[in-house]
């Protein structure tokens, strides 16, 4: 089997044909000394394959897009509501939608190798905002009883608008502390007194690290109200 039949329609979709013409074409999959490579079709195939093993992987249907010999790797959103977004897939537990789409990570790609820099030091600080929101609220309650939610929710939590606050109290209040403290830091970067009492949940979490988030949330948006 190869990784097109785990993409939706067993197909290689129209965007990665595109995307993966441009990167040959611009020579981008060759390798450059300290700076961002990109895959071929084949080797991200490969590779994608030999990281499957990864919840994210598997939650998202990623396919990998490139290698710069660390663990972190930049992949591609085949299903669900974030389809055709990038995922940032970080080894230390950081992982999130970095661009909205190929097209942005390509560009972002093409500005790194000018530079001699790789993408990972050239995140945007925000990631980008899902279009549904219903859609990602819903994604995100079905994984929540399931084994590696931890690694599942916190990686979506930054694409929510954070506008559905019953939403962010039951994440807030979850017995997994990861993700009470992903919903706490995502208030750090996005304050907003409307959140104020999101952010006392997230303090009142029994685990202290997500309590300590919680309470630089819950600090950050009381400077809003000064």
């Amino acid at each position: 089997m190869t990784f097109s039949d785990t993409l939706p329609g067993h197909t290689e979709p129209t965007d990665l044909t595109r995307y993966f013409e441009e990167v040959e074409h611009a020579s981008l999959h060759l390798p450059q000394d300290h700076s961002q490579q990109l895959l071929t079709w084949a080797e991200a195939q490969h590779l994608s394959q030999q990281m499957h093993f990864h919840p994210l992987m598997r939650q998202l249907g990623g396919l990998i897009l490139d290698d710069v010999q660390t663990s972190n790797h930049h992949l591609y959103v085949s299903t669900g509501p974030l389809r055709g977004a990038i995922c940032w897939l970080s080894h230390d537990g950081a992982s999130r939608i970095v661009y909205a789409s190929l097209s942005d990570f390509l560009s972002a790609a093409i500005a790194a190798r000018a530079e001699h820099q790789i993408l990972e030091d050239r995140h945007p600080e925000l990631s980008p905002i899902a279009e549904d929101q219903h859609a990602l609220g819903h994604w995100i309650l079905t994984m929540l009883e399931e084994a590696d939610a931890d690694v599942r929710v916190p990686a979506l939590i930054p694409s929510l608008d954070l506008t559905d606050l019953a939403l962010l109290h039951q994440l807030a209040s979850h017995e997994d502390f990861y993700i009470a403290e992903a919903i706490a830091l995502e208030i750090c970067r996005r304050p907003h007194k409307a959140l104020a009492e999101v952010a006392q949940t997230c303090a009142q979490h029994p685990h202290p690290q997500a309590a300590k988030a919680g309470g630089r949330a819950r600090g950050m948006i009381r400077g809003l109200r000064e």
